[in-house]
């Protein structure tokens, strides 16, 4: 018997098998442990604090912003952390929408946009190498590369024109073929009187 309009199903659900819930095999959930091993968020939080720079960016100083990005890579590797686009903003003292307008934008600093060019090739490889290794699920590595990277999934479509009439000729070859098809000559004569037509007997019609 079918439910009235409004009315709650309350049929009890089989739950689904160990191996059968779509978050089994979901890439993004498979081989990764929600539970957190103890000081893993207090050792993280500490090193935020860390790449933080306590005083504020000159935005043109770039030999302050090559140091500060220097000392990102360098705590990077003595906390034994992941390098990322996000903290290296950060630990430069700008934001992902300044170094934006930097790449994208002509403020009047082409040697800053190179920087930040250079700071976004660098996150770039580190994610590749990532990937390469087997270290990222496949899926962030993805959305890391297409959001951060410039990188889009790309088809290739070749298109073959139909033509019915063969291969293409070129403007006068198709006027000579019309005139030899038609009048029987390969050009008009240069007075239209001097073109000898066939008599049409009267009443007679022309095919």
């Amino acid at each position: 018997m079918g439910r009235t309009p409004g009315q709650k199903d309350t049929k009890p659900r089989k739950k689904a098998e160990p191996g059968n819930r779509p978050s089994d095999k979901s890439p993004i959930i498979q081989g990764h442990d929600p539970n957190l091993e103890v000081g893993y968020n207090t050792r993280r939080i500490q090193f935020m604090q860390a790449i933080l720079p306590t005083e504020p960016l000159d935005p043109n100083d770039l030999e302050e912003m090559e140091r500060r990005f220097e000392r990102y890579l360098r705590l990077c590797a003595e906390w034994d952390m992941k390098i990322g686009n996000q903290a290296a903003y950060a630990a430069i003292g700008i934001d992902k929408g300044t170094a934006w307008d930097w790449e994208n934008r002509n403020l009047g600093n082409p040697a800053r946009s190179v920087f930040i060019k250079k700071v976004r090739q660098f996150c770039a490889m580190y994610r590749e190498g990532l990937m390469e290794d087997g270290k990222v699920n496949p899926v962030t590595g993805i959305f890391w590369q297409k959001n951060y990277d410039g990188m889009r999934d790309q088809q290739e479509v070749v298109l073959t024109p139909n033509n019915p009439l063969g291969d293409v000729r070129d403007a006068e070859s198709l006027k000579q073929k019309y005139l030899e098809n038609t009048y029987g000559v390969a050009e008009l004569p240069e007075s239209p009187e001097r073109l000898a037509l066939p008599e049409v007997a009267e009443g007679q019609k022309v095919e």
